[in-house]
C-alpha cells in the first residue's frame, strides 16, 4: 500500500471584506475561475439583496410587482428625515427585462441610483464565503469540515483549484489559512476528523428534528422531501467515505461516532432502501430512517413477505419480531450500496 507523506490540506478563510461586485467579477477572471460562479452578482440579485436591505431599514415601500418590473415608493420616513420634497413622492421600478431601474421624475431616479449603488453594489464578506463553498462543493473529493464557513479538507490532488481560490482571496484583500496533513500528522488529521464528525452529526440531527416536528404537528412527509432527505443520508455517507479514503482512516469507525439513535449513518450504507421501507411499511421500523424510506417509496414496495425480503432477513415472525430487531437483520445482510 501506498502512502503518500503529503495527504492534502486543511484550508479555510479569513479577514474577508465587503468589496464591490465588479472587483469580485475580474478577480475570479484574474485567477482563472469560472466567473460564473459569481451568478448572484447579476444585476437583478444586487436590486433584490438592495430593496430588501432597504425594505428592512425603512427607507422604501412595496407598490405592487408584476411579471415585467417591482415597483417601489420612498417611504415616508425617509422622504422626512431626508426634506425631499413633493416630487420625490411617485413611484420607481427596476424592469426585470433589461434589469436597470427606471422613474418618471429625473430627481428621483437619481437619489434612487444612489441608495441602489449604496445598498447593492458591495459584496459582503458571508456572499464571499458562499461564493467559495460553491466552488469548493462542485469539485469531488472537497470535504466541508463545518457545516457553515469555507473550512475545507482539500485532497492533494485538488491543490491547483485550492491554490486559484487562494489567489482569488487574497486579490480581494482577504487571508487564506492552510494546514498540510502529511502521513505522520496526527494532530491535524485528529483535528479535521474531529471538526468533519461534528458537521456530520449536525445536519443528522436537523434531519431528525424535522422528522420530530412532523410527527408532532401529525403532518405527511412528502414523498418529494423524504426522497430530498433520502439524498442528504447519501452525501453524508460520500463525505465521511472520501475523507476516510484520503486519509486512509477507519470508515467503521467515522460512521460510529457520527452515529444517530434515530439516523444510523452505518445503516443507511448497508441496507436497501426497499427493504427498509418495505418493513416500514408493515409498522416493523418506526424510526426516522423508516419513515423517510416508507413516504419516499410508497406504493413501490415490495411486500413484506416477498422473496426479495425474506433473502435478506434471517427466518422472522414478522407478527412477533419488535422493531429493534429488524434493522440490525438488514444491516448484517444487505451489500454496501455506498462503497466504503
Amino acid at each position: 500500500m501506498k502512502i503518500l507523506n503529503q495527504i492534502g490540506t486543511v484550508f479555510f478563510t479569513d479577514n474577508l471584506a465587503a468589496v464591490t461586485t465588479e472587483r469580485v467579477r475580474s478577480a475570479l477572471v484574474a485567477s482563472n475561475l469560472d466567473p460564473t460562479f459569481a451568478r448572484d452578482l447579476s444585476k437583478r440579485y444586487c436590486f433584490s439583496r438592495a430593496k430588501n436591505r432597504m425594505q428592512a431599514d425603512g427607507l422604501i415601500d412595496e407598490i405592487e410587482e408584476t411579471p415585467e418590473r417591482w415597483t417601489w415608493q420612498l417611504s415616508r420616513r425617509f422622504r422626512e428625515a431626508e426634506h425631499l420634497g413633493y416630487e420625490f413622492d411617485s413611484s420607481f421600478w427596476f424592469d426585470k427585462g433589461n434589469e436597470d431601474v427606471g422613474a418618471d421624475n429625473p430627481s428621483l431616479l437619481e437619489r434612487v441610483r444612489e441608495l441602489f449603488s449604496k445598498y447593492g453594489g458591495l459584496h459582503l464578506p458571508t456572499d464571499l464565503t458562499k461564493l467559495v463553498r460553491r466552488i469548493f462543493d462542485r469539485q469531488k473529493g472537497m470535504i466541508s469540515l463545518r457545516h457553515s464557513g469555507a473550512i475545507y479538507f482539500v485532497p492533494v490532488e485538488n491543490r491547483v483549484l485550492m491554490n486559484r481560490v487562494a489567489a482569488f482571496i487574497k486579490d480581494l484583500g482577504g487571508e487564506c489559512i492552510t494546514a498540510e496533513i502529511g502521513a505522520d500528522n496526527a494532530l491535524i488529521r485528529d483535528k479535521a476528523q474531529t471538526m468533519l464528525v461534528e458537521s456530520v452529526r449536525k445536519d443528522l440531527d436537523s434531519i431528525v428534528s424535522e422528522i420530530r416536528e412532523l410527527s408532532a404537528d401529525n403532518a405527511l412527509l412528502s414523498a418529494r422531501k423524504a426522497g430530498n432527505r433520502w439524498k442528504e443520508l447519501v452525501a453524508q455517507l460520500d463525505r465521511i467515505k472520501t475523507f476516510a479514503r484520503s486519509l486512509n482512516a477507519d470508515t467503521s469507525d467515522l460512521l460510529r461516532k457520527t452515529r444517530n439513535s434515530e439516523l444510523d449513518l452505518a445503516l443507511v450504507a448497508q441496507a436497501d432502501l426497499d427493504v427498509i421501507a418495505a418493513l416500514a411499511h408493515a409498522g416493523k421500523v418506526g424510526t426516522a430512517l423508516g419513515q423517510i424510506a416508507r413516504t419516499a417509496f410508497s406504493g413501490e414496495l415490495p411486500p413484506l413477505n416477498s422473496a426479495r425480503v425474506r433473502a435478506v432477513l434471517p427466518p422472522l415472525d414478522f407478527a412477533t419480531v419488535c422493531p429493534e430487531a429488524v434493522l440490525p437483520c438488514v444491516a448484517a445482510h444487505q451489500p454496501v450500496l455506498v462503497e466504503v
